[in-house]
């Protein structure tokens, strides 16, 4: 998002209401050079980022996330450039970091401190969750909050949290936060779970329990059996992935059909493709589809959604990656029809590429 409209999307838009966001990154990277009595004088654009920050930290208490997080006390972290320098009467507000230059240059490091600076704020905000009476966990490297954080009061309001604006509707235990030892207990799980060719029920439990995995594979915010459809009645399906920034840019919707681990995906001998299984859920989720752009869904989706989307898109999580031969079959089989086939191996990859082998070691 370009730089000069990120305070009015805070402020104004009522996308920034439906996004869910860790840290505000701002980029200095950029050295501008004005040319004064034939002197080169550098234009530093960390002024610029630090303007930014302190209207994030100006902004009303109202202003917050899809959970209820304030706005106001997300962690902004700016990258600096070489040229970059903090003037002494430059006061940071709480919450806003500066990183040096040698940061810019380093993507292993630079990841490494936002996730440190995360990491602080989010200590924080569970702190602020226990004071007001919400149930949080701490198991296997996880940090879980627990089904309490069903709002039992909207006026509830503290320096982090305005209950009005929370749309969470969990039913058990989900984890907001969890360290390399959490990473690592999660991926043991999740491909023990394959392994024993789980079922459906199992696989969308642990979904819930554990969202970033179909966030970090689909990048959208899921949301489990929402919305519940008036018509047909009680139709609704198994997730909704809306955009983790809201409906500012793309305001559309993927629809997730979700079908067992142990699910075969393509069948035949001459002419090999996708079996009837897979085209049930195809012809499921293509249904979902339908029911989503029927009037007489409008108020369930806006209630669910917190907008109409315009657009949507179509996605099938099922079976294990095909091998051999059938690696190639299935490629070509995906690529013609309008609706994502989505294996449980492409999503435990983007998990277990995470886990850091014993002989990671911080450098800086």
């Amino acid at each position: 998002m370009p730089i000069e409209r990120l305070a009015s999307y805070l402020h104004f838009d009522p996308a920034s209401e439906l996004a869910l966001v860790d840290a505000i990154v701002l980029g200095a990277d950029t050295n501008l050079v004005s040319f004064q009595d034939g002197d080169m004088w550098p234009l530093f654009p960390l002024a610029t980022a630090v303007d930014v920050a302190e209207s994030v930290r100006s902004l009303p208490e109202q202003c917050a996330m899809r959970d209820g997080r304030k706005w106001k006390t997300v962690p902004v972290i700016i990258f600096a450039n070489a040229f970059d320098g903090l003037p002494p009467y430059y006061e940071m507000p709480d919450g806003v970091h500066v990183l040096p230059p040698v940061c810019s240059h380093h993507p292993s490091l630079s990841l490494r401190r936002i996730r440190e600076h995360t990491d602080e704020y989010y200590d924080r905000i569970l702190r602020d969750y226990v004071s007001l009476g919400m149930l949080v966990r701490f198991e296997n490297g996880h940090v879980q909050v627990g089904p309490a954080l069903r709002k039992k009061d909207p006026t509830i309001e503290s320096a982090y949290y305005y209950a009005k604006a929370d749309r969470r509707a969990n039913r058990g235990w989900v984890t907001v936060k969890r360290d390399h030892e959490g990473l690592r207990h999660d991926v043991d799980i999740f491909h023990h779970l394959l392994e024993t060719d789980a079922s459906e029920t199992a696989m969308h439990r642990f979904f819930e329990q554990h969202p970033a995995f179909l966030m970090e594979a689909l990048l959208g915010v899921p949301l489990s059996h929402r919305p519940v459809f008036a018509s047909p009645e009680g139709f609704t399906p198994d997730y909704s992935l809306l955009p983790i920034l809201g409906p500012v840019q793309n305001s559309a919707v993927e629809l997730l059909e979700l079908k067992g681990p142990g699910e075969a995906i393509l069948g035949g001998r001459l002419h090999r493709g996708f079996t009837s299984r897979v085209h049930r859920a195809v012809d499921q989720v293509r249904d979902y589809d339908r029911y989503l752009r029927d009037p007489a869904n409008a108020k369930a989706i806006l209630a669910s959604f917190g907008y109409i989307p315009d657009a949507s898109r179509l996605a099938v999580l099922i079976g294990r990656m095909p091998q051999g031969p059938d690696y190639e079959v299935f490629f070509r089989r995906k690529s013609e029809i309008c609706v994502n086939i989505v294996t449980y191996d492409d999503v435990l990859e983007i998990q277990a590429s995470q886990v850091p082998s014993p002989l990671d070691r911080p450098w800086f």
